[in-house]
């Protein structure tokens, strides 16, 4: 203590006062400006006051002279603790450690300067502060009551920070908030939004409120869009689209990788959920605006249709039928061919049109069918037996299931759609009123389909594996279509 009396630490003082002076001009870093600032004008205080004591001690009361001292000393303390504390907190950073909470650095100066004004109060005014802090129990009982609010900001502080959910840096969303941390102290957090708001948040009403934080670790935060397509649009196509728009992205990780999902059929829309991987959730107005602007010209191209809340109300007398291409379609199959142009489109009008997906089957092996299809787009895969094996791959104008429209046989093999399939499905009841008015349609398609069966019963070496009978199979067209026939 005899130190800081002297005129030594006057010298020394002034050489702080400079130096913090320097170091706070030179320094390109905000935070170790805002930090010495605090140890600048705890110098300049104690250089002022000491020197004018210098002049003025000579002619100022005796009383006087231990609370002079005590406000010099007590300020160059200040004023070194408080440097010192900002050289070390910098220091850290500069060695990449995580920085400093505010309300570190605070807790760490009131402890520094508890420690060196006790002695130096003790010293220079006689005074026990101990038993100071042992009297004043009263007078702690009514600032804690007035100081409730404050008192429950500060240990919800402690307690944040102690839990630490989030630091300095950090993007997080609290309650209704969203942004970056750019400072936590005793009192409050306060976050910096898109919008670059600054929002400050009580620690009391934070530590209530549920805190997501997308910047922890280091680690991609996911990003889920919702995307909305005309029910016309095939799912294929739709995901090919949105994943070829989302790798042009710079923006969106590669790893991990995307993804699409078809996520809901809606009132007007098929939705889908992408799922996209950011380095930094402050990028997510950029993925928004890049992705689905993308997609505006992609869906555009593509002939993708983005619908609007709609109701679609349809009305099957009014909807346009492609008969031609059906009519064309048909005539060129030569189970049809026995049919004039006439039937052949009444056959054409009564077909129905479904869709498959990749994967889907169309009919299963061993199953009672009553239907005949015919590919209209796509290819589809035949597969026999268990395991399944592919014995034949059909395309647009390939038939199938026409042993079970006609014979009444189950499905001998499975069809399953390997690309996106259109099929036409013919029922049974349409044949039956052709076979009535012409009896001489049974004999003739009993022909064909026995051409038809012994091409398919050839092995692979073009030995026949079964032989084919054509009147066993009119015996069955006619048990079928005309019943009273088969009797006589």
């Amino acid at each position: 203590m005899s130190f800081l009396q002297g005129n030594l630490a006057l010298v020394l003082g002034i050489i702080a006062l400079v130096v913090t002076a320097v170091l706070r001009r030179l320094s390109k870093e905000e935070r170790l400006r805002e930090d010495v600032f605090g140890a600048l004008v705890w110098f300049a205080l104690f250089v002022a006051v000491r020197g004018v004591m210098i002049w003025a001690e000579a002619w100022t009361p005796k009383e006087w002279h231990p609370v002079e001292r005590a406000v010099w000393m007590l300020a160059f303390a200040f004023g070194t603790v408080r440097l010192g504390v900002s050289v070390v907190l910098w220091t850290r950073r500069r060695l990449g450690g995580t920085p400093t909470a505010k309300i570190h650095r605070d807790v760490a100066d009131f402890l520094l300067y508890l420690a060196t004004a006790i002695p130096i109060l003790k010293t220079t005014l006689q005074l026990d502060v101990t038993t100071l802090l042992g009297t004043s129990a009263v007078l702690s009982l009514v600032l804690g009551f007035a100081l409730q609010d404050t008192l429950g900001n500060l240990f919800s502080g402690l307690s944040l920070q102690l839990d630490r959910p989030y630091q300095v840096g950090d993007f997080v969303r609290v309650g209704q908030h969203e942004g970056r941390v750019v400072q936590t102290s005793w009192r409050s957090t306060r976050i910096e939004t898109m919008r670059k708001e600054q929002i400050t948040l009580p620690n009391a009403l934070t530590a209530k409120e549920p805190i997501i934080n997308y910047s922890r670790g280091g680690q991609p935060v996911a990003l889920d869009l919702t995307i909305g397509t005309a029910y016309a649009a095939p799912p294929t196509k739709v995901k090919a689209e949105i994943l070829e728009a989302i790798a042009e992205s710079p923006i969106i990780l590669k790893t991990p990788a995307p993804w699409v999902r078809t996520w809901e059929f809606d009132e007007s829309a098929v939705k889908y959920v992408v799922r996209v991987w950011l380095k930094d959730w402050s990028d997510v107005p950029h993925v928004h605006d890049e992705v689905f602007a993308r997609l505006w010209y992609r869906f555009g191209r593509a002939g993708i249709e983005i619908p609007f809340p709609q109701r679609v109300v349809t009305m099957r007398a009014e909807v346009p039928r492609p008969q031609g291409l059906r009519e064309e379609l048909l005539g060129e199959l030569d189970l049809f061919k026995l049919f004039s142009g006439d039937e052949r489109r009444a056959i054409a009008d009564a077909a129905l049109e479904h869709h498959f997906g990749l994967g889907e089957a169309v009919c299963v092996e061993g199953r009672e069918g009553a239907t005949f299809y015919v590919v209209a787009s796509g290819r589809v895969s035949v597969r026999v037996g268990q395991p399944p094996r592919e014995v034949a791959t059909l395309s647009r104008g390939q038939y199938f299931g026409e042993m079970s429209l006609l014979t009444g046989e189950p499905r001998s093999a499975t069809v399953v759609a390997i690309e996106d399939t259109a099929v036409l499905e013919f029922d049974r009841a349409e044949f039956q009123k052709f076979f009535t008015a012409k009896p001489e349609l049974a004999e003739q398609m009993a022909e064909i389909l026995a051409l038809r069966k012994a091409e398919l019963a050839t092995d692979a070496a073009g030995k026949v594996s079964q032989r084919v009978d054509a009147s066993g199979l009119l015996t069955r067209l006619r048990r079928i279509f005309t019943p009273g026939a088969a009797t006589r």
